[in-house]
């Protein structure tokens, strides 16, 4: 996933726990405000849509998952709390540090993950949602391979923290640190 909106480039991630300033915060709200333009302190997928298309090199496809993924109230819209971590995930992205917040939100990332609520994550689920980390296909596979401890084609909470722990080392490897 490539993040393609200027707006995003001006802001970046706090370096100690992978989230916004305030000030940043005011202003994603105000971005909100702008999409909101029913006022209703939602945007639905429409509009989500309209924003992705612009910040974003998904496909139509892609978009609806990631909604579907944000809508953590699964009511059909995102408030501004999901919006808010939908951004901070977006500059992790554009920052090439999606795997630091991948281990910093480690819980939360979980959970977005895990599409059913059963408190694994399926190969299906990580196959479905993975591309937004910039896993490829083969690399999910190989996680699965790897980090599937107890064998059951799932990864619980446990396995997959220990998989962002090895993803951290590997992307800081890559840039030798």
């Amino acid at each position: 996933m490539k993040v393609t909106s200027a707006l995003l480039n001006s802001l970046h991630l706090n370096k100690v726990y992978y989230l916004l300033t305030g000030r940043d915060l005011q202003m994603i709200r105000e971005l909100f405000e702008c999409l909101d333009i029913r006022q209703k302190r939602r945007i639905d997928d429409a509009q989500f849509m309209a924003f992705m298309k612009h910040s974003s090199d998904l496909n139509t496809k892609q978009i609806y998952s990631v909604f579907d993924m944000f809508d953590i109230s699964n009511n059909g819209f995102l408030e501004l709390d999901e919006f808010y971590l939908l951004i901070c995930m977006l500059i992790a992205i554009k920052d090439k540090q999606e795997k630091e917040f991948l281990f910093r939100h480690s819980r939360t990332c979980f959970e977005l993950l895990d599409e059913d609520g059963g408190e694994t994550i399926s190969r299906h689920e990580f196959m479905r949602f993975g591309f937004i980390f910039n896993f490829s296909k083969s690399t999910i596979k190989k996680i699965f391979n790897e980090y599937d401890i107890s064998g059951d084609h799932e990864l619980d909470y446990e396995e997959f923290k220990i998989f962002c722990l090895a993803a951290v080392d590997k992307e800081r490897e890559k840039r030798g640190e």
